[in-house]
């Protein structure tokens, strides 16, 4: 296996490299901090545009055609940049999960991809969530209209999204999803700003009502299954994180004078650096064959969960140790640094945390651990 890109993929990954690098550079970043995920809409739309957010969704399905190697590939640059990440959300998650769950819009896919609408996945109801469906948000059937009880919370880009995609137990207290307008009558949210300064919502339903055609077929196996592919694209946008903060601390290291010489000579900084480089490397290995995997079978739960366990590490220690390198500059906003350390968490949790993928993991068989495909 031969992980490195090959010249289609090297062409796309410096074409949206420059093209972050124009549209979409660090002071855009902190635009986007200050004005929320409006700012950013212009550039996702250009996104669309350019194809970037339709890749690994078939053309005949509206999208731009490639695989999930592409995709991870071009994730690793929008990482970099500090894209927002809507694009895992809305499309990566939210797409692919109406392709699974069989929705029959394929208007509303092409759109997606386009970067038009944007589409908001609510299935969380609590901090510790698991791989099980939570049951406490209800869908009661009532004639031709299907009425919704409940919460979700960490909800996504609820606040450019023109529909929700919301997980809710029938009668039989199996799980279903349910597209649910945005600007429903019952709904309520509750907006969170975290550290990385994104803002989720917690929603409230309170007899919410929709068609029963906005209940789709597909189950909660389908959603799992567009679970396991977006963290796999989460993995590859943390690692481009990871690698744009180490770069940094690496030219800074060999800037900086300290005692008539550059901190990077120092052999305390030269290991620091130098684990944060192997933690680097080993979650960029992981993540892409991850992503050639799924790309192949489609299936891949245990690969998916280690991508995304080793990557989250490499996102919370690379911008720890890159922090370090900038000593005290380093926790000042005036300093770009600060920018990626205060999105290691929520690339680490964003979609499943860590303690989730070290379940999954766990919980294979000890004979199927080195099988090799």
């Amino acid at each position: 296996m031969n992980f490195q890109p090959n010249e289609e993929q090297r062409l796309l990954c410096e074409s949206a490299r420059k093209f972050f690098a124009h549209e979409f550079g660090l002071a855009r970043v902190r635009e986007v901090e200050t004005q929320g995920l409006n700012a950013f809409l212009p550039v996702y739309r250009q996104m669309g545009e350019l194809g970037y957010l339709g890749i690994a969704i078939a053309e005949e399905a509206g999208g731009a055609g490639g695989d999930w190697l592409d995709l991870a590939l071009f994730a690793e640059e929008a990482g970099r940049a500090l894209v927002p990440t809507l694009q895992i959300t809305s499309v990566v998650l939210g797409a692919q999960a109406l392709l699974t769950l069989g929705d029959p819009g394929s208007e509303r896919i092409a759109a997606l991809a386009a970067g038009t609408t944007v589409i908001a996945p609510a299935w969380l109801e609590g901090t510790d969530a698991g791989r099980e469906p939570a049951q406490a948000t209800r869908a009661v059937a009532r004639g031709d209209r299907v009425e919704i009880e409940g919460g979700k919370r960490f909800v996504q880009g609820y606040d450019v999204a023109s529909e929700l995609l919301v997980s809710a137990c029938d009668a039989d207290s199996s799980a279903r999803f349910v597209l649910v307008p945005r600007d429903c009558e019952g709904l309520a949210a509750t907006p969170q700003r975290l550290s990385s300064l994104d803002v989720v919502h917690d929603l409230v339903f309170s007899r919410v009502s929709v068609s029963r055609q906005s209940v789709l077929p597909g189950a909660w196996g389908a959603w799992l299954e567009a679970i396991d592919g977006a963290k796999i694209i989460a993995a590859a946008w943390a690692v481009g994180a990871a690698r744009a903060a180490l770069d940094m601390a690496v030219t800074y290291a060999k800037d900086r004078k300290q005692f008539g010489r550059a901190i990077g000579s120092f052999q305390a900084v030269q290991h620091r650096l130098a684990d944060a480089a192997i933690l680097l490397e080993q979650a960029s290995a992981m993540v892409r064959y991850a992503a050639w995997l799924h790309a192949r079978t489609g299936h891949c739960p245990r690969e998916a969960a280690m991508a995304k366990l080793v990557a989250g590490r490499a996102i919370r220690e690379v911008t720890h140790a890159a922090t370090l390198t900038f000593g005290g500059y380093g926790f000042m906003e005036e300093f770009d640094i600060q920018l990626y350390f205060r999105r290691a968490k929520l690339l680490e949790h964003l979609i499943e945390g860590p303690v989730v993928q070290r379940e999954l993991i766990a919980a294979e068989p000890s004979e199927d651990l080195l099988r090799v495909y």
